[in-house]
């Protein structure tokens, strides 16, 4: 993505990422292998930030899977900062992390002993960087203020949420790197089946995709990105195409029900289009978006050992002829799309950032 990130202006600085080489299959059952990758990630990110220093910027503005790197390099510079949270968010009553590894409690249940080394961890790593505060405000501390790319209505607990967190919903652009994709003339009604970029090495479970659809009056468009290789599919009929890549909005702006690993960006996408789902959680970090989505009434959710192809394509059949579910996901594509997305979060960026230099302003005139 570097080059396409260049392309708007912006100057990209290198690192070393350990995120790229991780083993993912450990997610499913281990939180501490993400949150320690994810603290190894935030510190090779700052080690390539002292190496190659910019000026002091005006805001730092952070995705929360490196939260540590953009809160401690906020504190570090002394700079307003501001936490993109592509996924549910977190406060006192509801706990993103807890309903990952399946705890009905909220932030304040019981934490695991591991804890207590993982902010030993952070300590250290804030503290190398001239940064003593408490680690536990770097880690679960709720922020000034962070914009959550998810409608409040699809929140957990979004009423919950105060004027720190704006819902501004999926940030969605032209994305021509991805190609192009033209509907089918076969008149017949289209599904996506997408299992994102990351926990996609599930080569049995597209083969039982192919078997559900094979022989069904479907058109199915399926990414496999860099994870599966599509000759090992076997061969596929007419109504079956499989792409690396392919730009989901044009796929889902004609289909009728999106199947997927539940990934929040695919799951937005499905929504923004008035897609409704079948969701299949293939790691722990996806079951609170299944969850959601059904309890929503958006779609159905199905665990990955329950999926045989006859399963798969009945509920793929039964969301798309659910007139309740056709009407729920209509309702939220109407919350989606008025959240504001792109454009709403970036106004939102720019009035939090005049608010504060003029904020400073002030105080500096009383001195």
């Amino acid at each position: 993505m570097a080059a396409i990130v260049e392309r708007t202006g912006a100057t990209v600085l290198h690192y070393d990422s350990v995120y790229r080489q991780a083993d993912f299959r450990h997610v499913a059952d281990d939180p501490l292998y993400l949150l320690s990758l994810l603290l190894d990630e935030s510190a090779a990110m700052l080690r390539a930030l002292d190496e190659q220093m910019p000026d002091r910027p005006d805001m730092v503005v952070y995705d929360i899977s490196i939260l540590y790197a953009g809160r401690i390099l906020a504190r570090k510079w002394e700079c307003p900062a501001a936490q993109l949270i592509p996924v549910f968010a977190s406060n006192a009553g509801f706990s993103y992390l807890h309903a990952i590894y399946d705890d009905p409690g909220g932030a304040e249940a019981a934490l695991p002993r591991w804890v207590d080394g993982m902010l030993e961890r952070i300590r250290a790593l804030a503290g190398s960087h001239g940064v003593g505060v408490p680690a536990a405000e770097l880690w679960w501390g709720v922020q000034d203020f962070s914009l959550v790319n998810i409608p409040r209505s699809f929140q957990f607990a979004g009423d919950t949420f105060d004027e720190r967190f704006v819902f501004v919903g999926p940030c969605l652009g032209e994305r021509s790197f991805l190609g192009r994709w033209e509907p089918p003339g076969n008149g017949l009604p289209v599904a996506l089946v997408s299992f994102g970029a990351v926990f996609n090495e599930h080569p049995g479970f597209f083969r039982t995709c192919v078997q559900a659809f094979q022989d069904i009056p479907w058109h199915v468009v399926m990414t496999v990105a860099d994870g599966v290789d599509p000759a090992a599919l076997g061969p596929l009929p007419p109504t079956i195409e499989v792409h690396r890549w392919v730009p989901h909005l044009s796929v889902l702006g004609h289909a009728s029900v999106a199947v997927t690993h539940g990934g929040m960006g695919t799951v937005m996408e499905a929504l923004h289009s008035g897609c409704p789902m079948v969701v299949v959680p293939t790691s722990a970090i996806d079951r609170p978006t299944g969850r959601r989505v059904e309890e929503l009434g958006l779609g159905r959710a199905m665990r990955p050992e329950e999926v045989t192809a006859e399963r798969l394509v009945a509920a793929v059949l039964d969301v798309a002829a659910d007139q309740d579910i056709g009407r729920r996901t209509r309702s939220m594509r109407q919350d989606v799309q008025a959240a504001g997305g792109t454009v709403r979060a970036a106004d939102e960026l720019e009035r939090r950032l005049d608010r504060i230099c003029a904020t400073e302003r002030r105080l500096a005139g009383t001195r």
